[in-house]
């Protein structure tokens, strides 16, 4: 079974800089242009099921991709929502340095697993994505076709698709994540639910190369 992986488009929180987490900042005019593009390129498309985070800027996601693709109306679920950073939500990390300088050198040491009051945790992150895995291969079992059926796509947010992508692949979350995803970007996981797991294509962004990027919306 193929995972077709999106990332929602930039918004304004993006082009500042913010860790935008849980709160609820719409696409930018360049977001939804590459959703655009992204959307022009699934175009026809067929997919067994959409799902998406409920957050506003995946939403916008989905429902320019939905348009152009074949499928049922997509499933919104919390559990594709954005990790949770605490008390530094919505800052930059010139406003988390000012404000919290002994959170800001632990970022810079490791982004991934610092200590952040309130934020939801790693291990509270990754129970979501188990939670969410265990939906998917109870729905993949489901779907009739076999080795033609067609593939899920999903829309969600970056940290939360990157330990998707850690967890199917049995990669140890414990270490460094030394990859991420750019808005609108497009990553496929196969899972045969017996073994055999492998990233077939990851954080493809060539939608947004050429003249297409000019386009105006």
């Amino acid at each position: 079974m193929d995972f077709w992986l999106v990332r929602h488009g930039t918004t304004g929180a993006n082009l500042q800089g913010r860790l935008q987490g849980r709160l609820d900042f719409p696409l930018a005019d360049e977001g939804k242009i590459e959703v655009s593009m992204l959307a022009r390129r699934l175009r026809g498309q067929r997919f067994s099921y959409l799902f998406c985070s409920t957050l506003g800027r995946a939403r916008e996601t989905v429902s320019i991709i939905a348009d152009q693709v074949l499928g049922p109306e997509p499933i919104f679920t919390s559990l594709l929502e954005e990790y949770a950073w605490g008390i530094i939500q919505g800052m930059t990390k010139v406003e988390i340095g000012k404000r919290y300088p002994l959170i800001l050198k632990q970022l810079q040491h490791d982004f991934h697993h610092a200590k952040i009051p309130e934020a939801e945790g790693i291990s509270t992150l990754f129970q979501r994505v188990k939670l969410f895995y265990l939906l998917l291969s109870k729905i993949a079992r489901k779907i009739p076709g076999g080795k033609e059926r067609a593939p899920i796509l999903i829309v969600s947010h970056g940290r939360f698709l990157q330990a998707l992508i850690i967890y199917i692949l049995k990669f140890n979350c414990g270490e460094s994540w030394p990859f991420s995803l750019a808005p609108a970007s497009l990553s496929i996981l196969q899972d045969d639910f017996r073994g055999k797991r492998r990233l077939k294509l990851f954080n493809d962004t060539c939608h947004l190369c050429g003249e297409d990027r000019k386009m105006k919306i």
